[in-house]
């Protein structure tokens, strides 16, 4: 099995609502941006008026009855936006009540402020260009655990927005909104050498995607892909966090399956295709429903309250299909034209080499039958010259010799008799008379002559 591991960047929501979901140049950035929008229903921050010159906040243990570990640190990081630069400002350490400040803010364009804990697995982080109050900041570190039984999903949209009729590839984009409604963050832990994917926060997708590409806003961590969809390690802190995915799927026919599973449950399952796009059909969904987006109409099936473990079968068909100048169009720009010219001349090629084969058998075998019928015959007469000679050496007594011989003659004459018959049902008779000393008589050997014309028969 092929696993490939790729690096997932977190808290850039915005970053994927600006990247441009390409089905070979066919899917609009539009598209992904309105989806983007409608679908993650995480709440945004507001903005903060203006920056301030010192902060003051409390780091807190969110686990029931977790604490502080000791000399935890408190980073303050500065962001030059306009160089592209993150720069470390300084480190503190909370005081036993978790408090932390940081004074003496230097203000400018383009210049903001990170927060950051440094809590080893789990570092959670703060833009305080979205905090209004920064004098009461308010951060919260979680105790680990390794068992997913909290891990569900509150809602999961998967949403066909374009498909390429001329190359049967069908645009996929789903958001998923995992939900940890424990107090403790899940973080894998990947030092165990029994680790397997079922230990890792995993979706499954469709048979035959490509082109996968995912956005969360989890924490940093990696993505394993399979044949058959793709896991993640990212720590899961309590709460919602939107995970964004963007594949391409290559439908056969008019449509594709898609067996969804559900290991964590889902309190919502949609998916959504435009309204002149084709039809979907799925177990257990409501009825029918349109619905705009950016104008555009989509028709949208839904279900609710599904359990752990549950799965279940999603068709799409009736999709578009290639248009017959267009088939025709791909077929001689291409080299297919060529191998199905090469196939045909084999073809043909094959067969003329069978026929001369068939006949060339067919003609040895009336040959071989011709041939079976004379040595018949001479067997015959073989067969009377060596009795006739057990007879002149007294090895067989003479009514024994006379019965023998009698019924190989007998033999012979209803050979001659089929072998006449045969020949004038096949050949036609002729006018034309015999030249003088011609004669029907078979040719005979000296010894025959010798022994008088009636010595074999």
């Amino acid at each position: 099995m092929n696993i490939y591991i790729h690096y997932l960047d977190s808290n850039v929501p915005q970053r994927f609502f600006a990247r441009a979901f390409n089905i070979r140049n066919v899917v609009a950035l539009t598209t992904v941006t309105i989806l983007a929008l409608a679908f993650v229903t995480s709440p945004q921050s507001a903005q903060a008026q203006d920056q301030q010159n010192s902060i003051l906040g409390k780091v807190t243990n969110g686990t029931e009855g977790g604490v502080l570990p000791d000399d935890l640190e408190v980073i303050l990081m500065s962001i030059d936006v306009a160089n592209n630069q993150i720069i470390e400002q300084e480190t503190i350490t909370v005081d036993e009540d978790g408090i932390f400040g940081f004074s003496n803010l230097v203000s400018g364009p383009g210049l903001v402020y990170r927060v950051v804990v440094n809590a080893e697995s789990y570092t959670p982080s703060l833009d305080m260009s979205t905090v209004e109050d920064w004098q009461n900041v308010s951060m919260s570190i979680y105790d680990e655990t390794t068992s997913l039984d909290d891990i569900t999903v509150s809602s999961y949209v998967m949403m066909v927005p374009t498909i390429d009729a001329r190359s049967r590839q069908a645009g996929v984009l789903t958001v998923i909104n995992v939900d940890n409604r424990g107090d403790r963050i899940w973080i894998p832990d990947l030092s165990d050498p029994n680790l397997t994917g079922l230990d890792l926060l995993r979706f499954n997708l469709p048979e035959g995607y490509s082109d996968l590409a995912i956005e969360s806003e989890l924490p940093n961590g990696n993505v394993l892909e399979i044949p058959t969809g793709f896991a993640l390690t990212n720590p899961v802190p309590p709460g919602e966090a939107a995970i964004l995915i963007s594949y391409i799927i290559t439908y056969e026919g008019d449509g594709f399956d898609f067996t969804l599973k559900l290991p964590y449950g889902a309190d919502q399952v949609r998916t959504l295709l435009p309204d002149d796009a084709g039809e979907i059909s799925a177990e257990g969904f409501g009825t029918l429903e349109s619905v705009f987006v950016a104008d555009n109409v989509f028709n949208q099936f839904e279900g609710n309250n599904y359990a752990k473990g549950d799965e279940f079968l999603i068709s799409y068909s009736g999709l578009p299909q290639p248009k017959l100048l267009q088939t025709v169009s791909d077929f001689f720009q291409g080299r297919t034209y060529v191998v199905v010219i090469i196939w045909i001349i084999g073809v043909a090629m094959l067969g003329i080499l069978v026929w001369a084969i068939y006949s060339s058998r067919k003609r040895s075998d009336q040959y071989a039958d011709d041939d079976g019928e004379l040595v018949g015959r001479s067997d015959f007469l073989a067969e009377i010259a060596a009795l006739d000679d057990e007879f002149e050496a007294n090895k067989i007594d003479e009514d024994e010799y006379n019965e023998q011989r009698e019924e190989l003659k007998r033999l012979i004459l209803e050979f001659d008799e089929i072998e006449s018959d045969s020949e004038e049902s096949s050949e036609e008779p002729s006018d034309e008379p015999k030249d003088e000393g011609e004669s029907d008589d078979t040719p005979v050997s000296e010894d025959e002559k010798s022994k008088g014309s009636d010595s074999y028969l």
